[in-house]
């Protein structure tokens, strides 16, 4: 009796297989929920949990899943590929907003000292290191990991598991995707980018009013100064705007999986 209740058919397995793929190569792909500093097993036990939660919600495409094992085999890799071009296209976000850092800490010469940053496994400025703890910052103020979460699921809905093909991929939206992401690390860095440009050119002015000064170690702290002092006061129109921009983009990335 107790065989007949706990009994998996052959097209439950392949389908909870394939569920399982897909979010688990979305997951790793992700940043945060892939980031070297979560355990293994936790990333795992998300996906598995996740897969527990879509089946009931898709019965009903239980019988479309492949039970052949050459076919079976080709929907588990493309529903890699499709996980891992999710998870891709939440870093794109990332990686986007991030650029402002980049921008900004150049700029203020703050890109001469590197040190370690232990979450991306890479070197990053001082400055940069700030605007990743920000940016993580907001988006779990904005519940941006229920957005991720929810984005994965939904993707079921657009194209269930077994009937994926890399033609759901649209690959001409990564583009204007990533340009839009672009403009919005402009329009972060713009404000401390702007302060810096006109205390170049006053710096400039200055050096060629009084040459006996030197500009280039007059400059650096002054540059710093500034930086610092706009960057504080633009922080919470920075902070509004950057949350609006990282929701909207994440809701966005589902945008990147069409039927």
């Amino acid at each position: 009796m107790l065989s007949e209740v706990f009994a998996v058919s052959p097209e439950w397995s392949a389908y909870f297989l394939l569920v399982l793929a897909r979010l688990t190569a979305a997951i790793v792909a992700a940043p945060l929920f892939g980031a070297r500093s979560v355990p293994i097993h936790t990333r795992v036990g998300l996906a598995i949990v996740l897969s527990l939660i879509v089946l009931p919600l898709s019965e009903r495409d239980l019988e479309g899943a492949p039970t052949d094992l050459f076919a079976f085999a080709s929907a588990l890799g493309t529903e890699v590929i499709l996980g891992i071009a999710l998870g891709v296209g939440i870093m794109l976000v990332f990686q986007g907003l991030e650029m402002a850092a980049s921008l900004v800490s150049v700029q203020m010469g703050f890109g001469i000292g590197q040190v370690f940053d232990p979450i991306s496994g890479q070197m990053s400025g001082t400055l940069e290191q700030f605007y990743k703890v920000l940016i993580t910052l907001v988006f779990f103020a904005i519940n941006g990991h229920y957005l991720v979460v929810m984005g994965f699921l939904a993707t079921f809905e657009v194209v269930p598991p077994g009937q994926a093909t890399l033609a759901v991929i649209a690959g001409d939206q990564v583009v204007p995707f990533f340009g839009t992401l672009i403009v919005s690390a402009i329009q972060i860095a713009l404000p401390v980018f702007g302060a810096l440009v006109l205390t170049d050119l006053a710096l400039a002015l200055v050096n060629r009013t009084v040459p006996q000064m030197n500009a280039l170690v007059v400059g650096f702290p002054v540059k710093i100064g500034v930086g610092l002092i706009v960057l504080g006061a633009s922080m919470p129109m920075l902070v509004s705007f950057l949350g609006a921009t990282m929701g909207r983009a994440l809701v966005d990335v589902n945008s990147l999986v069409v039927r």
